[in-house]
């Protein structure tokens, strides 16, 4: 293995286990020469001691509570706070690099000047877990504010319309601060697809979970029971994943604010935190021991939402329309979702019951596409039509032309009792 390849798998954010496999056949010295090029031994050993520390005093929190199953969540919360922060503040190649230490310790071939910086019975012990009860979401939460309406569109900071007050436009100033790692491989902007992430995890949020598994995930954004996640599919959720937790968004209220925009007291003029404050924590769930995403605090995106309460709620199982779900349709059924919710609301005064199937490619990046693909994709809009029927959610659609042309769908909406 090249040198260059050994700092392209340090440097992966998902740290899989076929990458920690990958490093643990190469000769160790390797390895360490590549990442004591850019820290000296000391700065990586200083580095892990802190961040054991944190982990013995979230572990020791949580070994002490004896609180009630329904509390534990709270506790483990709190007591992960500092954890995940050290988490924050770590680049993925050392974090990858001490991933790798500790299944050489497992393994037992860790050189010995490494093991003495290590407690091998601290890594090997089998710690006692929060026992987590998983519950099924059986709605689908989605936010319908201006600014998640355009995240694909925030980059650095953007100024989103927010609505007007008399006369005056009101906008909100959003802050995106995204990894440098990502913005080296070109990612500068988020897309649909990590849309339907967050409305999966706000899902799980909102009908009481903090800890979820990727299939649990999977199924709040899909509706589909025990799905099978494919590793394609596993792994780019985790990528997603992964590059949430470590994003920054800032969304400032002063002007909503002075427009008087919230029926609550708001007390900070800004919402700010990681897309995702999530860490990733061993835990039980039904008897099984599993890794799990724990969420240590409201999304910054949904809290916003919340206040705002520009929230949609309906039936998950509207979500399982009979499609494969990938990273074209899953976005596609929450955006047909997301229109119908927004004709629903009166206050929205939206006038045409009419989706455009230009804006359907813009909301999934394929305004440039083909004939074949976007013929494809007014296929999948069908069929998820047809099943929104099915399930009561809409009365009847209809696609609409110009001239020779299907330019869009009229949908007619049930009356609201």
């Amino acid at each position: 293995m090249t040198e260059k390849q050994i700092v392209a798998l340090l440097n992966e954010p998902s740290g899989s286990e076929e990458n920690l496999e990958a490093l643990a056949k190469e000769h160790f010295s390797k390895v360490e020469k590549v990442i004591c090029k850019k820290y000296t031994k000391e700065e990586i050993y200083d580095t892990f001691e802190k961040l054991a520390k944190a982990e013995a005093e979230m572990v020791a929190a949580v070994r002490k509570s004896t609180a009630s199953p329904e509390k534990a969540e709270n506790i483990l919360a709190k007591a992960t706070a500092k954890f995940y922060n050290m988490i924050a503040s770590i680049s993925t190649d050392l974090l990858t690099f001490q991933k790798l230490i500790l299944l050489l310790i497992e393994k037992d071939e860790l050189p010995q000047e490494w093991r003495e910086h290590f407690s091998p019975s601290a890594v090997m012990e089998k710690q006692r877990l929060v026992n987590i009860q998983s519950i099924r979401p059986t709605n689908y939460v989605m936010q319908v504010d201006n600014v998640f309406r355009n995240l694909p569109q925030l980059e650095g900071e953007t100024m989103i319309y927010v609505g007007r007050k008399g006369r005056k436009e009101i906008n909100t100033l959003v802050s995106l601060e995204m990894p440098e790692q990502f913005e080296l491989e070109g990612i500068r902007q988020m897309d649909a697809y990590d849309k339907a992430v967050l409305n999966g995890v706000n899902s799980l949020f909102e009908n009481g979970t903090q800890n979820f598994t990727i299939p649990m995930l999977y199924h709040a954004m899909t509706g589909k029971e025990n799905p099978t996640v494919e590793e394609p599919a596993l792994k780019e959720l985790q990528r997603r994943i992964e590059r949430m937790r470590r994003t920054l968004i800032t969304i400032d209220l002063s002007e909503e604010i002075k427009a008087k925009y919230f029926d609550v007291e708001i007390h900070d003029t800004q919402v700010q935190g990681y897309l995702l404050p999530m860490n990733l924590i061993q835990a039980r769930i039904n008897g099984r021991q599993v890794q799990v995403y724990h969420l240590l605090d409201v999304p910054p995106m949904l809290a916003y939402a919340k206040m705002k309460r520009h929230l949609a709620t309906v039936p998950l199982q509207i979500l399982n329309a009979p499609l494969n779900n990938n990273a074209t349709t899953i976005p596609l059924k929450s955006y047909l979702v997301a229109r119908c919710e927004s004709m629903r609301n009166q206050k929205n005064h939206v006038k045409s019951n009419k989706i455009l199937f230009s804006a359907i490619y813009e909301e999934l990046g394929e305004q440039d596409a083909g004939k074949v693909r976007k013929k494809r994709i007014r296929d999948y809009t069908e069929v998820v039509l047809r099943h929104m029927m099915e399930q009561s959610y809409i009365k009847s659609y209809e696609f609409t032309k110009t001239g020779r042309t299907i330019d869009g769908i009229k949908v007619k909406l049930y009356e609201r009792t």
